[in-house]
């Protein structure tokens, strides 16, 4: 009786560690792939919106001085750009308990520099400066009974 009971641990142990991978490339997912939209990014629980000058930010997610901010939609497209031109792997991992990853890139986009904020959080004068990397911050939103990941956030860094 003990064989059989070893034997039917044994086959559990190898359909468990046989179980398919929940990694997925971050860019093959497309809940991240849509919210590269800025608009789209802020109704999925991202703060994209806070660091792109012009973009109006959520009220509780607003910009404020010193806060790194891409110039303009454009200069935030390049950068998607080139994240979305980027060789290696980026994982979105749930294997792990990961619920959030970030990934730094050498990237060269118009970017601004928040001086002075309104009363309604958004960036009313800022000093520009060219990215030397942009960072992007991929993370799990969205109610406990449908989880997804979506781009949280990305920001330029002189």
């Amino acid at each position: 009786m003990p064989t059989l009971k070893i034997a039917g641990l044994l086959i559990v142990g190898l359909l468990l560690s046989t179980a398919p991978a929940r990694s997925a490339p971050c860019l093959e997912i497309q809940s991240v792939r849509l919210s590269a939209d800025p608009e789209r990014n802020m109704a999925e629980g991202g703060r994209l919106a806070r660091h792109i000058l012009g973009a109006v930010p959520l009220p509780k997610a607003g910009q404020s001085v010193g806060m790194p901010m891409f110039a303009d939609r454009r200069a935030w497209d390049a950068a998607w750009q080139a994240l979305t031109g980027y060789p290696g792997q980026l994982l979105c991992d749930h294997e792990l308990g990961s619920s959030q990853y970030g990934k730094t890139l050498s990237v060269q986009v118009p970017s601004m520099r928040c001086e002075e904020a309104d009363g309604a959080g958004r960036c009313v004068r800022a000093q520009p400066f060219t990215s030397e990397t942009v960072t992007y911050v991929f993370e799990v939103s969205g109610p406990p009974e449908a989880p997804a990941w979506i781009l949280g956030t990305a920001y330029p860094k002189p």
